[in-house]
C-alpha cells in the first residue's frame, strides 16, 4: 500500500518542484498558475517559507544551524503548509503546484551529513518526512552550480551553499531521479521556454484536466 493509499482518497493531483537554489523553482511556479488557466479545475500553490516558523527557518538557514535542527525545522514548514493549504486543495480536486517538496529535505540533508557529523541520518530524514503524500509528479528543473550562483550574484541574494555543496545535491537529485516518478527539464534555457516546458509535461501526464 502506498503512503497516499494509506492515508486517504482525493480526486486532486500534486506535482512537486525540484532543483537545487536559483534554478528558477519559484519563478516557473508562478508562471504556471497562469499558463494551466485552462484546466478544469483550479491551481493551488505550496512551497517552503509560508509557515508561522519561517522567521526561525530563515535565521537559522543562514546561521549554519546542523541538519538535526533543520530537518525538524523544514518538516514543521512542510507540515503546516501541507495540513493548512495542500489537502483541502487536493480534497476539493485541485492541481497542487508545490515548490520544494520532500525530496529538497532529503537532498540537501543528505550532502550535508558527508560533510559533517550528525546525531541522526538520511533514513531518518526520510523517517521524518513518511507521513506526506508521495507527488503524483515530480519536476526537476536542472542547472549548474555555477549557473545557481551566478543567479544569486544577480540577483543580490546571499546564498548559504558554495558552487562545491550545490554540485553534488544537484548530482544527488539526478540520483534521484532515476529511482523515482520524475521529469527532467533544463533550466539553463530562458524562463519563457522553461515554464512552457514544464507546461507541457503537466498537460501530457494529466490530460484529463486539461481535455
Amino acid at each position: 500500500m502506498s503512503v497516499k493509499e494509506g492515508i486517504m482518497k482525493y480526486n486532486g493531483k500534486l506535482i512537486a518542484f525540484e532543483g537545487i537554489d536559483r534554478a528558477g523553482k519559484s519563478s516557473v511556479v508562478k508562471i504556471l498558475a497562469d499558463m494551466l488557466k485552462t484546466s478544469k479545475v483550479p491551481i493551488t500553490i505550496c512551497g517552503e517559507l509560508n509557515s508561522p516558523f519561517a522567521p526561525l527557518l530563515r535565521d537559522m538557514l543562514y546561521k549554519g544551524s546542523s541538519p538535526f535542527l533543520k530537518t525538524y525545522l523544514f518538516a514543521s514548514d512542510r507540515a503546516w503548509e501541507y495540513e493548512n493549504k495542500c489537502m483541502p486543495a487536493l480534497m476539493r480536486g485541485e492541481i497542487v503546484l508545490w515548490d520544494r517538496y520532500v525530496d529538497s529535505a532529503i537532498v540537501y540533508r543528505t550532502i550535508e551529513f558527508q560533510q559533517r557529523s550528525s546525531v541522526i541520518d538520511v533514513e531518518f530524514v526520510k523517517l521524518i518526512n513518511s507521513p506526506f503524500i508521495l507527488p503524483d509528479l515530480s519536476i526537476y528543473i536542472d542547472v549548474s552550480a555555477d549557473t545557481s550562483l551566478r543567479r544569486s550574484k544577480i540577483l543580490g541574494k546571499k546564498e548559504p551553499y558554495d558552487s562545491v555543496f550545490l554540485e553534488k545535491v544537484r548530482v544527488c537529485y539526478l540520483e534521484l531521479a532515476l529511482t523515482k516518478n520524475y521529469r527532467l527539464v533544463n533550466g539553463e534555457q530562458p524562463l519563457e521556454t522553461v515554464s512552457e516546458n514544464v507546461c507541457n509535461v503537466i498537460q501530457e501526464n494529466f490530460k484529463e484536466f486539461f481535455s
